[in-house]
């Protein structure tokens, strides 16, 4: 039997973890890019927490990781029918291109407006932006909006998607022990990768490349096959326990605070990489720091896509879920949104206020974004595709797959 509250309840707590996420990244940043905190300075516990706070952007793969790759996960353990690329290619295009594209030019026309150009690329580059290229020259990287090389990482990762659910449906079988060994195989390629980078001198064109976050991803994924195999298995209604969701909670909360701990007690490379031919150990803690915190966000989805109660009731919360909805504007918009304010010398000194500022500026942005830009074109991806799967579904995967 169908259970419509309880995946409505689902929906509104991925949002409210997106809206998380999104939050998270807005604090960094509104925390970094003060003349007073020159290069990220960190004194205080409150800068330590707003430092560590960077780590939104990975709960983006971890979330993208499980969305994406839940219905190709139910076609390899059911042998159902394959997903269809040519309609999952146009709701990702339609998804994360025109919000994307619209706040390029914005980017550029504020920019112009504050006499700030630091950043802006040569008209020659724009085609780099535009097709989510500008993270393979080192001449692009992190201009236009420096936000925008995430997106760059998630386009290589839908184009690697259907490949790993091909391999998934044609040679692995169709039970959860196999199927969770493939996608353990892609999350083992991010601390290979790292080790690679390491030695090769730490290139940035390398760092910020898709195997680098892979592993972020790959536990979404790990995520989706697990919930998968539930639904296949007739337990799709059979919620986690009270208590176990509070489990994967505080499981949650314990890595990330263990993880920052561990990087301010200097795990950093101090000596070098290899100590009498093996990793040393703080190397160790870089390469899988990223693995770190997106398998506590991994168990955060876990708990809000399969969990009860209240540990993650507070996550269905529906102003969190609003902020949620329009999370994709409010990651694209707050930086350029927070340099040229800053550049006309209409921030705050005190963070508290510039927070504030910042973040009411930012959502109104977001919340244009999606009324004008976003909602539109999901929806006519929408009606377009009606004769492919039901518009609900298509909706729901659009909008909660950033």
């Amino acid at each position: 039997m169908s259970n419509p509250g309880g995946r409505q309840r689902r929906v509104l707590r991925l949002d409210g973890v997106r809206a998380i996420a999104a939050l998270s990244v807005l604090c960094f940043h509104v925390w970094l890019y003060r003349a007073e905190r020159p290069h990220g300075r960190r004194t205080e516990l409150l800068d330590q927490v707003f430092f560590h706070a960077s780590g939104g952007l990975i709960c983006f793969f971890v979330l993208s990781g499980y969305l994406l790759y839940g219905p190709f996960a139910r076609a390899a353990l059911t042998r159902g029918p394959a997903v269809a690329i040519g309609p999952y290619a146009r709701r990702r295009a339609a998804r994360i291109v025109p919000g994307y594209w619209v706040c390029g030019a914005g980017c550029l026309v504020l920019y112009q407006a504050v006499g700030f150009h630091s950043i802006t690329p040569a008209a020659h580059e724009l085609p780099a932006f535009a097709f989510f290229l500008h993270n393979y020259s080192l001449a692009t990287m992190g201009d236009l909006n420096p936000v925008m090389w995430t997106l760059g990482v998630e386009v290589a990762f839908y184009a690697l998607l259907p490949l790993v659910a091909w391999a998934a449906l044609r040679f692995v079988p169709a039970r959860i022990g196999p199927q969770l060994a493939l996608v353990g195989a892609l999350i083992a390629v991010t601390p290979v990768w790292d080790v690679v980078v390491l030695t090769q001198g730490g290139d940035p064109l390398l760092t910020r490349a898709l195997p680098a976050y892979l592993g972020s991803f790959g536990l979404g994924m790990l995520v989706a096959v697990w919930a998968q195999s539930r639904a296949a298995g007739g337990t799709s209604q059979r919620r986690l326990g009270p208590g176990l969701t509070a489990g994967l909670i505080a499981a949650a909360a314990i890595v990330l605070i263990g993880d920052a701990m561990c990087e301010e007690n200097g795990w950093w490379l101090r000596d070098g990489i290899f100590q009498d031919g093996i990793l040393r150990p703080q190397v160790q803690a870089t390469l899988v720091g990223h693995l770190w915190v997106a398998s506590a966000f991994a168990l955060l989805v876990a708990a809000a896509a399969c969990g009860s109660g209240p540990a993650v009731r507070w996550l269905g919360w529906r102003p969190l879920a609003a902020i949620g909805t329009v999370s994709y504007g409010l990651y694209l918009w707050h930086l350029p949104l927070l340099i040229v304010m800053d550049r006309a010398g209409l921030l705050p000194t005190a963070l508290a206020l510039r927070l504030v500022v910042v973040l009411a500026v930012s959502l109104a942005a977001a919340a244009a974004s999606w009324r004008f830009v976003e909602r539109r074109w999901i929806r006519g991806r929408s009606a377009a595709g009606r004769g492919e799967q039901p518009r609900r579904d298509l909706l729901l995967a659009a909008h909660h797959a950033r």
